[in-house]
């Protein structure tokens, strides 16, 4: 697939040259001229098309770009009004590739130190007996943090517990990613689903303000916004939601509707009742993510400390544990 941020450059370049008044032959070629690799062998394609007789959207039907943009083109085309369409659609594109981005680096942190934590107790699980191996020999009561610390080196040093470790630790950085299928459970986290939940309703909601206004119907708005986003959970949810919506359910009798976090969803049937004004939908997915970002900023600023903590405690508590029967044996002694 094309990366959107090349696509939206294309577009607003295209866009612009449209409404300087060049044909649209004359303005893929001089876009191309300046274009490299993918980019201007996608653009060559697209001008052989329109050479041929075809409009830009039948020209962008074969080449591997986001049916979301195709859609939006060809709705451009309709209303006789693809430049305005195509900086409209590159702007888009450009939100969500930054919204996507945005999601992979909030995640990196968490997944980063989820890692980490899991390394810890391999090594701990290398460490441990070697440490408290000599210290559960000696001749005297050892104290409890001591005796924690043998029982934790003991279990620690089984090869079913290792191998647990290792599964753990690529399952964990397998959920958070969305990988090997376990996107769905993802958006089921207590937190984390529901913050990547209302990130896709920000991204669906500009789409569908787009193309509703293009006078597109609702189900089918929905089924192609349900393309632009990145949780292959989510989306198949919107397409459940576009099939309620084609039988004759309103937004608000849909069972489906649940895809969207409760205030969303509330806001949603309100424009739904006043037949969707043009840019209401825009205007609820930028109040909706102002309390997205804040609420990743809250949430990553509490990782770090935790995490110092955690590693801090484990940390003082082994020291304190090796410690502890040394300086008895050295009272002992003395």
């Amino acid at each position: 697939m094309t990366p959107l941020g090349m696509l939206a450059r294309l577009l607003r370049d295209l866009g612009a040259l449209l409404t300087l008044g060049h044909p649209l032959l004359e303005a893929l070629g001089r876009v191309r001229l300046r274009a490299r690799g993918h980019e201007a062998r996608l653009l060559q394609v697209l001008e052989e098309h329109v050479r041929g007789g075809d409009s830009l959207a039948r020209a962008l039907q074969g080449c591997p770009v986001p049916q979301t943009l195709k859609r939006a083109v060809q709705a451009g085309e309709e209303a006789g009004d693809l430049p305005r369409a195509l900086q409209q659609t590159a702007d888009l594109l450009e939100s969500t590739e930054w919204r996507h981005l945005g999601v992979r680096s909030a995640l990196a942190y968490p997944r980063f130190v989820v890692v980490t934590g899991l390394v810890l107790g391999l090594v701990l699980a290398l460490v441990l007996p070697t440490l408290f191996g000599g210290l559960a020999h000696l001749d005297q009561e050892l104290p409890l943090a001591t005796r924690l610390g043998i029982g934790l080196g003991q279990w620690l040093s089984s090869p079913m517990v290792l191998v647990l470790l290792v599964a753990g630790m690529l399952g964990i950085d397998a959920l958070l990613a969305g990988r090997w299928g376990l996107d769905s459970w993802r958006l089921r986290l207590p937190v984390l689903g529901a913050w990547l939940r209302r990130q896709e309703t920000v991204t669906c909601l500009e789409w569908l303000d787009h193309l509703l206004t293009r006078g597109l119907p609702l189900d089918e708005a929905l089924r192609i916004s349900a393309g632009a986003a990145s949780s292959p959970a989510f989306a198949g949810e919107l397409e459940c939601l576009a099939g309620e919506v084609a039988q004759g359910s309103t937004l608000a009798e849909a069972t489906a509707l649940r895809v969207f976090p409760g205030t969303a969803a509330w806001l949603v049937t309100q424009a739904e009742s006043r037949e969707f004004p043009p840019g209401v939908l825009t205007r609820m997915a930028r109040t909706l993510q102002r309390e997205v970002d804040l609420t990743a900023n809250r949430g990553l600023a509490l990782v770090e400390p935790l995490a110092l903590l955690a590693v801090g405690g484990l940390l003082g508590a082994l020291v304190l544990a090796w410690f502890l029967p040394l300086y008895q044996l050295i009272g002992a002694m003395g």
